[in-house]
């Protein structure tokens, strides 16, 4: 089958905060900061550590295609979203709302069992949802009973498990010295909360340099403001993954990672039953050395979009985003992480 792959599994990494993220995003500027980690900043993140650990040379024969014909990726990761306790949190997917439309219009998160149910049946059980968060997150009332019980308090209603909080900053002009204030968004975490991913194996042979080089990322930190000490965390893995992250044949897929498809993709991914939007990425070129380049804007598939096509299939591409007349590429990852949607369509 073209594009099926053999997975060699499915695991969980945990990310539980040292401090503040700043995680930007296109139209909020250096200002604000995004509630999640997109898989291609983790990607470009593990490039950088990757060549830390064991060399440039072997980072590109283990990570990017370099002219290889028919490359696959070594593996497969989804964005990195919160988890508060032992409650995981996703995207709202881009299914019929279940019920009550207004309510779930405001719905950012939902939790694992809410998504799971919404993925299997298209419609979730409104007697039996809690909404924290000012209704932007939802989840079961079995769940925001563990929250509750694995963090030591005793309701989870008016508490907030992670916040984007707005710190004074102030810039100097250099030739007048004129002050300048702005504010800077920094993304923090409830003690016992944090962001996790899945990494789905494509290669067992790499599995172990994937664990070193998380732990390192763990000390160098992700996203911007690492120098100040934003971005760090300790790393936890698992094997404790939903089954509905497990590969498995389907007719439509909700992608939890930005996808940027191959052309031959597009019409087979966005044909009858689709539900999708696009998000906008862009940024700095990064590295071990920092550079005033901008990388090329691309517009990519958004984390929740609901696509028709196999979750058992690698679908997308890396796409090279260097600046014109750049020494070297400088690649996106666009690969989507696939679960399986068996909601027929409307």
């Amino acid at each position: 089958m073209k594009g099926s792959v053999r997975a060699m599994g499915v695991q969980e990494v945990r990310l539980h905060p040292k401090g503040a993220f700043h995680i930007g995003e296109r139209g909020i500027g250096y200002e604000g900061a995004s509630e999640f980690a997109p898989a291609d900043t983790l990607f470009s993140a593990f490039c950088s550590v990757w060549s830390l650990l064991f060399g440039e040379i072997q980072m590109v024969s283990d990570l990017i295609p370099d002219g290889k014909p028919a490359w696959t990726p070594s593996f497969l990761i989804s964005s990195a979203f919160p988890f508060a306790g032992s409650v995981r949190f996703y995207p709202k997917p881009m299914l019929p709302p279940p019920e009550e439309t207004k309510r779930w219009k405001e719905v950012v998160w939902v939790s694992e069992k809410v998504l799971e149910t919404w993925l299997q049946r298209g419609k979730v059980e409104h007697s039996n949802l809690v909404a924290i968060h000012d209704g932007t997150a939802i989840l079961t009332n079995e769940e925001a009973e563990q929250i509750a019980h694995s963090l030591g308090v005793r309701t989870v209603e008016g508490l907030r498990f992670w916040a984007i909080q707005r710190t004074p900053r102030v810039t100097l002009d250099v030739p007048t010295h004129a002050s300048s204030l702005f504010h800077f968004g920094r993304l923090n975490f409830r003690e016992g909360c944090g962001l996790f991913f899945f990494v789905r194996f494509l290669r067992d042979d790499l599995v172990q340099k994937f664990y070193a080089a998380v732990r390192l990322m763990g000390d160098e930190g992700i996203g911007g403001d690492r120098t100040v000490g934003h971005g760090g965390f300790e790393a936890c893995f698992s094997q404790d993954v939903p089954q509905f992250c497990q590969p498995k044949q389907s007719e439509k897929f909700v992608t939890l990672s930005p996808l940027f498809p191959k052309i031959d993709e597009v019409r087979s991914l966005l044909s009858g039953g689709s539900r999708y939007s696009l998000t906008v990425r862009s940024g700095w070129v990064g590295g071990i050395l920092p550079t005033s380049y901008r990388r090329k804007t691309v517009r990519m598939l958004r984390e929740g979009s609901v696509l028709c096509g196999s979750a058992e299939k690698v679908w997308g591409s890396i796409v090279n985003v260097a600046p014109d007349n750049f020494p070297h590429p400088v690649y996106r990852w666009g690969y989507a992480f696939s679960i399986a949607c068996e909601v027929s369509s409307p």
